[in-house]
């Protein structure tokens, strides 16, 4: 950690410190927010844009800090670091010259130098203080002294008469709107496109980023509004990058700008534009809004979950689902493990087994649903238990093991010429029909008595 201050600590009886116990200053972990990271041995601090970086790095004999954070805290409390040294030199040859006793003054700066030659060895011992003032309180960092944004690059939002890249900057303060502001500037919701790509890294990252319909969320840090309901393109308006995006991402998105040919999605449009309430029509989010629904109605319609809750790192399985970003083969394949995760892993084999006759020894989860339903008189027996060994089979030959020889004839099979994108949508839009046909299902099943909460479950789902 270069031009950081180091800080020596001592140790007892040889053991590191817990960091409930860390001589680091309480006062200064909570002026910067810092948290314990027990795998690096350190502490970090968060940013409001979700990024982090380590702040002191606690080591066996040593506590490292950053420099800049240790300088605002001394602004902040308006009080002066010492340093202080003890350093002591011991003579190689008993007769070695040693240098004279010293005492110096100078500025910050406070040392004495003492030379011993009647010990064995001989030695010398240098002893001294140094005194950083604290700076201003304007370097303390946090409002109303913290730094100002003043980073808006400009992004590409139409083509001039001779087809080449008309640009201009994000910042919303130099945008027009609707009450006269910078009438000669483009309107603060102007459309910028983006390739769907865009958003990859925060579907891999679903543990801090969470892409919903019309949203990118940084958990509670920020939220950026926009128009993913297109096949092949994320639209943002320009103002809404400047205002919302953190300073650190825009330039990530600019490197997916591309000129804008199309108009906005009949979903976005109606949404931003005509202030009225719309459902998405790309498949992925039909999906997960149909997922999130479907295991909230079918508890209170049956009386038992079909699928497990999910624990742990699949807390997040239903976030990523989506239709692939490209055409690559490694998002095809992602798009499939999630959905198969979901829809036949998920399926809650201690429910099915309770409402079921003893069945085959080596039974899966899939067949104990297809004869749940088969006994229950599902009328779409065949068509969703196809889909759930389809998804399954293409997980298995391509996905959870190396592709074998079979696999392109089972795709081909399965999803017939259509390509990644196509293939997927239609996987997601016949599990989101199978999910609402199974509540519907349920509520209107004429052997079971309805309670209370059925009925009003009943009269929800007509409403809507």
């Amino acid at each position: 950690m270069t031009g950081d201050c180091h800080v020596r600590f001592c140790e007892s009886r040889g053991v590191r410190f817990p960091p409930a116990t860390s001589p680091l200053c309480e006062e200064f972990r909570l002026y910067h927010n810092l948290y314990w990271e027990a795998s690096k041995s350190s502490f970090i601090k968060p940013f409001e844009d979700g990024t982090s970086e380590t702040a002191v790095e606690v080591s066996k004999d040593l506590i490292r800090i950053r420099t800049k954070l240790l300088r605002q805290y001394q602004a902040a409390r308006q009080m002066d670091l010492l340093l202080f040294i003890d350093s002591v030199r011991y003579a190689e040859l008993v007769d070695k010259e040693l240098p004279p006793d010293l005492e110096l003054t100078t500025g910050d700066l406070r040392a004495t130098r003492h030379s011993g030659d009647h010990i064995s060895p001989p030695f010398t011992r240098l002893l001294a203080t140094k005194v950083l003032p604290s700076p201003t309180i304007e370097h303390c960092g946090i409002w109303p002294y913290e730094n100002s944004d003043e980073y808006f690059p400009d992004f590409i939002i139409g083509l001039d008469e001779n087809g080449r890249d008309v640009r201009y900057s994000c910042n919303p303060d130099a945008l027009a709107n609707y009450f006269g502001a910078n009438p000669d500037a483009p309107h603060y919701l102007t459309p910028v496109h983006f390739r769907k790509e865009v958003l990859k890294r925060y579907y891999d990252a679903s543990e801090l980023y969470e892409v919903s319909d019309g949203m990118l969320q940084c958990a509670a840090l920020w939220s950026l509004r926009m128009d993913n309901d297109h096949a092949d393109r994320v639209i943002v308006f320009l103002g809404d990058l400047g205002r919302d995006l953190p300073r650190v991402e825009r330039d990530y998105w600019r490197s997916f700008n591309i000129a804008p040919d199309s108009k906005m999605s009949e979903t976005g449009y109606r949404r931003a534009i005509l202030g009225e309430f719309a459902d998405p029509q790309s498949a992925d989010l039909r999906f997960r809004a149909g997922y999130d629904q479907f295991v909230r109605d079918w508890p209170i319609a049956a009386g038992w979950s079909m699928y497990r809750e999910p624990v742990g790192p699949d807390q997040s399985l239903l976030k990523q689902v989506r239709l692939p970003l490209d055409d690559s083969e490694n998002e095809f394949k992602k798009s499939i493990e999630s959905l198969a995760l979901l829809m036949c892993d998920g399926l809650n084999d201690a429910d099915l087994n309770a409402r079921l006759p003893k069945g085959p020894t080596d039974e899966r989860s899939i067949g104990k649903l297809e004869r749940w339903l088969t006994q229950e008189g599902y009328e779409e027996v065949a068509r969703d238990i196809k889909l759930l060994r389809d998804i399954q089979e293409l997980r298995s030959t391509g996905v959870a093991h190396l592709k074998g020889r079979k696999y392109d004839a089972i795709r081909s099979k399965i999803l017939g010429t259509e390509g990644g994108h196509a293939g997927i949508s239609a996987l997601l839009s016949g599990c989101t029909q199978m999910l609402d046909d199974l509540v519907r299902f349920a509520i209107t099943k004429e052997s079971r008595e309805p309670n209370d909460g059925e009925e009003d479950l009943g009269n929800r789902r007509s409403q809507s």
